[in-house]
């Protein structure tokens, strides 16, 4: 599985330093090619741009432009572009607003480490991926 994920390119759009590089860790250990990062929903709509990924990993909560406001434009200028948020709210709302702007998956902070590799397995798939603590 690990070869065709390499040829899955991601951008990681967090405001952490610290969760990025744990989340490119998690990524690469997989076998994603992870193009790029970004520290606000601006900045990654910018990278977007430039680099093109196939999947967007987008924190919810984020200064400048946060990960909603980024999904809105995205969906209108990239629509084939994949979703993933990471968020650290599990109440269901969040959840549900994710997938009516189209995500293709809402994984909580707390559970990525054992949730993401999941997630961009079945993204990779054409599946969608929802924490199970906090499935609408």
């Amino acid at each position: 599985m690990a070869e065709i994920l390499a040829e899955t390119s991601l951008l990681i759009v967090d405001d952490d330093a610290n969760i990025r590089l744990k989340l490119r860790e998690i990524a690469e250990r997989e076998g994603i090619n992870v193009v790029g990062e970004a520290e606000n929903g601006q900045q990654g709509l910018e990278e977007v741009a430039r680099l093109s990924p196939a999947i967007v990993l987008l924190d919810v909560s984020m200064p400048i432009m946060g990960g909603f406001a980024a999904a809105r434009q995205l969906r209108e200028s990239h629509p084939h572009i994949r979703i993933i948020f990471l968020s650290q709210y599990s109440q269901k709302i969040y959840a549900e607003e994710a997938v009516k702007l189209g995500a293709a998956g809402y994984v909580l902070k707390s559970a990525a480490v054992n949730e993401l590799p999941s997630a961009l397995t079945a993204i990779h798939a054409g599946e969608k991926f929802i924490s199970e603590r906090v499935a609408p």
